[in-house]
Formats: structure tokens, C-alpha cells, sequence
């Protein structure tokens, strides 16, 4: 058991822990979520189309899922950068693109999210899915995408959040908090891993107090959606 701090967060210990369950993390994101990852993506995606993208960022891309349904929802007429600081992770999603022939559509850059590397106003959206919670300095990080965004580019954020009815809150997280760990261990991961992302689930702010957040970093026009009785939310700003 690897125990990591989930209220400092700190890059070199996530990214460690990141890089230590990439093997399972595809399959065990799919399980344990019941497979309804796909559909929220999905969803991610067909935000983007409100505006025309030619150029799209995905922060804390992970191995790639984001990226890859972002290139098809596109139909190939925009170009996907993956961001993420695992190098496990990225060479996985290397693989997994190759495997659907989309490397030429999309691009791994292994990087940090509070600090870009790249140039300001470059891309037409910023989509970030279940990365937010990991990352020490929010507030920084959403001033980076602000600053690499086009005028009038888009940000789609989805993050797992609070279910709204109590007693489904309550169940929810003994699923995250119990299960969610043993079934790592059985499937091979770690399960502190998982608490810890339990933990950053339990910390996270509720919608309301994160899209103050996200306008405080320069967004316009956000809102939020919950999905799936809360347990997830799309949140949406525009620059």
C-alpha cells in the first residue's frame, strides 16, 4: 500500500502513483464505473462541436480514451494534443492510438497541467476529463487553459462530484470508499491508488463552488450539468 496525501496532492507522488496502476487503469476505469465512462465522454465531446474546432487540448489525457473519442466525434476535421505527466500512461495511449490508426490526428505531449508548454491562444477548446481533483493548484491550472485557449474557445470539464439524493451519497461512497479498493486488489492494481482517488472524490468542490472557481480564472458564461444522479459534472466556460 502506497499512501499519497490526497489534500497536497503533489505532482511527483500522483504522477508515481498514475504510473503504477496504468496497466489496470483503462480496465478498472471501465469497471468501476460500470462502463458509463464511455457515455460521459461521449457527451465531453458533443460539447466541443458548438464551436468550430480546428485544434483541441486534452489535460491529463491519461492514455488517450478522451483524445480518441474527441478524434471521432470530429470525424477527423480537428487536430487532439493529449496532455499528461505519466510517461506510463502516454506510452500506453501511443499504443492505443496506433491500434485505431489515429496518430496522425492525435499527439501525446507529456507535461504539467498547472504550467503548459505551449504558446498562448492556441487551441479552440480545452476539455480536461477526471483530472481536475488530481491536481495541486486548480486555480493556476484553469488560468493555463484560459491562457492557451482561442477568443471565444471553448473549456468542457467533467468531474466526479456529490450524487444529490442522501442516501444515494451514502452508498456511493461506501462503493468508492470499500469496494472500489478491494476490486483493484483483486484485479491486480493497488488499492490505495483507489482510496486516494475515493478521497479526492469525497474533497472535491460541489459544482456550484467550482464553476466560481473556473470563472475566477477568467471563464465566461459557465455552467454545469450532473449526470448519473450527481455522481458526475460537465461544467462549460467560454473565452
Amino acid at each position: 500500500m502506497h499512501y499519497i496525501d490526497h489534500k497536497k496532492r503533489d505532482a511527483g507522488n500522483v504522477e508515481e502513483m498514475f504510473s503504477r496502476i496504468a496497466a489496470r487503469y483503462d480496465l478498472l476505469n471501465h469497471i468501476l464505473s460500470f462502463g458509463l465512462d464511455r457515455g460521459w465522454r461521449k457527451r465531453v465531446a458533443r460539447e466541443t462541436a458548438q464551436i468550430n474546432c480546428r485544434k483541441i487540448l486534452d489535460v491529463c489525457t491519461g492514455t488517450g480514451d478522451m483524445a480518441i473519442e474527441l478524434c471521432r466525434c470530429w470525424k477527423g476535421q480537428a487536430h487532439i494534443d493529449g496532455l499528461d505527466f505519466s510517461r506510463e500512461l502516454v506510452q500506453i495511449g501511443k499504443k492505443k492510438v496506433e491500434s485505431v490508426r489515429l496518430q496522425h490526428l492525435i499527439t501525446f505531449t507529456e507535461g504539467n497541467a498547472e504550467s503548459l508548454p505551449y504558446q498562448d491562444g492556441q487551441f479552440d477548446a480545452i476539455t480536461i476529463t477526471f483530472g481536475l481533483r488530481n491536481v495541486h493548484d486548480r486555480l493556476k491550472a484553469l488560468q493555463e487553459f484560459y491562457r492557451v485557449a482561442k477568443p471565444g474557445g471553448c473549456f468542457v470539464c467533467l468531474e466526479f462530484s456529490r450524487p444529490v439524493n442522501p442516501l444515494f451519497s451514502k452508498l456511493y461512497f461506501f462503493y468508492l470508499m470499500k469496494l472500489a479498493p478491494f476490486v483493484s486488489r483483486v484485479l491486480g492494481s493497488d488499492p490505495a491508488a483507489y482510496q486516494y482517488l475515493g478521497n479526492t472524490i469525497k474533497d472535491f468542490p460541489p459544482p456550484k463552488e467550482l464553476g466560481t472557481l473556473i470563472q475566477s480564472a477568467g471563464w465566461k458564461g459557465v455552467s454545469y450539468t450532473r449526470l448519473a444522479g450527481g455522481i458526475v459534472a460537465i461544467h462549460q466556460g467560454r473565452k
